[in-house]
């Protein structure tokens, strides 16, 4: 690739702010959009004053994520039905607390790899067919 102004630009902004985002995520949320909010909380998750509890205003996160008002607030609700996010407002103005249930996300991803190992072995041959058809020792 030849060397270039704009190739330059498009590393230089590329390699401002990368997020993570993990797509196990949005597979057991069933939204690609709460997957990157939950991602998001996880990168927060424990980096605070209180290792169990944080807040991130809906302009920090919008800034981060690129999640408007409206996504943030599709994707808490998803979270908070699947079990693995708990909103609490303190303070006054009151502030959007974020509590992570670490264990329900285990239990989801789980259970996503159990799913992942039965469909593999229902793709594989039966070796137990084919051990059938062969001639004894």
């Amino acid at each position: 690739m030849a060397d270039n102004k704009y190739q330059r630009l498009i590393l230089e902004i590329l390699g401002t702010r990368p997020i993570l985002f993990n797509p196990d995520l949005a597979r057991v949320l069933d939204s690609v959009v709460a997957g990157l909010f939950l991602s998001q909380l996880l990168f927060w998750w424990e980096k605070g004053r209180n290792p169990w509890m944080f807040y991130k205003t809906v302009k920090e996160l919008e800034d981060e994520i690129v999640l408007t008002k409206h996504q943030q607030l599709s994707a808490q609700k998803i979270c908070i039905e699947k079990g693995v996010l708990e909103v609490i407002h303190k303070g006054i103005p009151p502030k959007r607390n974020f509590k992570i249930n670490i264990e329900r996300i285990i239990d989801l991803l789980e259970e996503l790899s159990r799913k992942r190992a039965e469909k593999n072995e229902l793709n594989c041959p039966n070796n137990r067919q084919s051990n059938a058809n062969s001639p004894p020792d």
